[in-house]
C-alpha cells in the first residue's frame, strides 16, 4: 500500500499493525515488534495464521478481520496465543480503512495487552482481605463508586495520571470526570452494572487536570455485600496512545490521498485483469476520462499498439518493475500521446501479482 507516513508511525503510532483484505501484515509499528518480541521481517509480509497460528486465526480473528472487511469498527477482548508462548489477553481494535472508491482495502489494527490487568481483575475477584492494599499497589487505576456514582476511593495510578489530588474526588462522580457529549453514555453503562448486568469494557474521553484530553477505558464489576449490590468497582486503563495512534494514521492516509490526487504525475492501478481500480485527477486530465468512465477501462485499450501492454506487463514480472517505458498511448477522443511509463506489481500473500500501479508522464511535457 502506499503512502503510510513513516514519520507519524514512528513517533505516535504504539502497537499498532495494517492487515490487508488477503489477511497479511502489511506494516507492524516498532512497539508491536517489541511487544511480541518478533522483528519487523519476521511480520510484514507474513499471513495473520502464520503469526498466530491456524486455529487462533481461524477461530478468532478471521471472523473480526471479516466484519472489519464490511465497514465496521471492531473493539474485543480475547485470550491469543503465539505458537509456543502462553496465552496473553490481548484488548484490540480493527478500524476499516476506505480507498477513494469506498472500498475497505485493509484493517487498521491496535492491539495492547492486558493480561496483568485481567489477573489483577481475578485476583480481586478471589480476594477480600487486604483488598485496600492491592487497590493501592496495581499498576492499573482503580476506583470505588457508591450506587449513585460518587468516588469512595481511588487508587494512586488514578491521581498520578489524571492529575487531579486526591482531595478533587471527594464531592465528585463518575459522571463529573466525563466530558459532557459523553456523561450519558458513561451513565448509561454504569446503571446497567448497578442492575447487576455484565458489562463490556467501555471507553470514554475526559479532560485531565493539566487541561489536556485523555481517553481510558474502564471496566465495571459490582460491588455486592450479603447479595446485595452496594457499589461498583472500576478498573480503568489509559489508552490515548491507542486513539491518538488511529487518529495519527488516520491523518496519514488523508495526507496520502490528497498527495495522491494532488500529484502531477498521472498515477494509476490496476487489478490482475488489467482493469483500473484507482487513478488521480492527472491521468483523467491527461487522457480525458471522468472518474466514473474509468472503473471498467482496461489499461490495454489506452494502448496505440496492444502487444507494447503486454510487454509492459512481462518486463513488471520479470524484473520487478518498469521505468521509463516509452510507448503510444490515445486519449479518450483518439489523440496520440508518446508517454514514458513506469510501474510495479502489487502482490498478494502468496507473491502472485494482484495488480499494478505505474505513472504515465506525456512526453510533451518535458519539451
Amino acid at each position: 500500500m502506499q503512502g503510510k507516513d513513516k514519520s507519524v508511525a514512528g513517533s505516535v503510532i504504539d502497537s499498532m499493525t495494517l492487515i490487508n483484505r488477503f489477511y497479511v501484515y502489511e506494516f507492524a509499528s516498532e512497539a508491536y515488534c517489541r511487544d511480541h518480541g518478533r522483528s519487523r521481517k519476521d511480520i510484514v509480509g507474513k499471513p495473520a495464521a502464520q503469526i498466530w497460528g491456524e486455529a487462533s486465526f481461524k477461530k478468532i480473528i478471521k471472523k473480526h478481520l471479516d466484519q472489519c472487511f464490511t465497514g465496521h469498527v471492531v473493539r474485543y477482548e480475547n485470550w491469543l496465543e503465539f505458537p509456543g508462548q502462553e496465552a496473553r489477553c490481548f484488548s484490540v481494535s480493527y478500524s476499516p480503512y476506505f480507498n477513494a472508491k469506498g472500498q475497505v482495502t485493509h484493517a487498521v489494527v491496535a492491539s495492547q495487552d492486558i493480561t496483568d490487568l485481567k489477573k489483577e481483575e481475578e485476583s480481586l475477584e478471589k480476594s477480600q482481605p487486604g483488598f485496600k492494599s492491592i487497590l493501592k499497589n496495581m499498576h492499573y487505576g482503580v476506583f470505588t463508586f457508591d450506587t449513585e456514582g460518587r468516588f469512595t476511593y481511588v487508587n494512586d495510578i488514578v491521581v498520578k495520571r489524571t492529575g487531579y489530588p486526591r482531595e478533587w474526588y471527594e464531592d465528585k462522580s463518575l459522571f463529573d470526570m466525563a466530558r459532557p457529549q459523553e456523561r450519558e453514555s458513561v451513565k448509561e453503562h454504569f446503571n446497567a452494572t448497578v442492575q447487576g448486568e455484565q458489562v463490556s469494557p467501555y471507553e470514554f474521553s475526559y479532560k485531565r487536570a493539566a487541561n489536556d484530553i485523555a481517553w481510558a477505558q474502564i471496566s465495571t464489576t459490582p460491588i455486592r455485600k450479603d447479595g446485595r449490590i452496594v457499589g461498583v468497582l472500576g478498573v480503568i486503563m489509559d489508552i490515548t496512545k491507542r486513539v491518538q495512534s488511529e487518529q495519527a494514521l488516520k491523518e496519514s492516509e488523508k495526507k496520502y490521498r490528497t498527495l495522491f490526487e494532488d500529484s502531477r504525475d498521472s498515477i494509476f492501478i490496476t487489478d490482475k485483469e488489467g482493469i483500473l481500480t484507482d487513478v488521480n485527477q492527472s491521468f483523467l486530465s491527461l487522457f480525458g476520462y471522468k472518474k466514473e468512465e474509468t472503473k471498467r477501462l482496461r489499461a490495454i485499450d489506452t494502448y496505440v499498439n496492444r502487444d507494447d501492454c503486454i510487454t509492459y506487463i512481462k518486463r513488471v514480472k520479470e524484473q520487478g518493475f518498469v521505468e521509463d517505458f516509452q510507448v503510444k498511448l490515445k486519449k479518450k477522443e483518439g489523440t496520440i500521446m508518446v508517454c514514458r511509463v513506469n510501474g510495479t506489481p502489487l502482490r498478494g500473500p502468496d507473491g502472485t501479482i494482484q495488480g499494478y500501479q505505474g505513472i504515465v508522464r506525456d512526453e510533451r511535457d518535458k519539451k
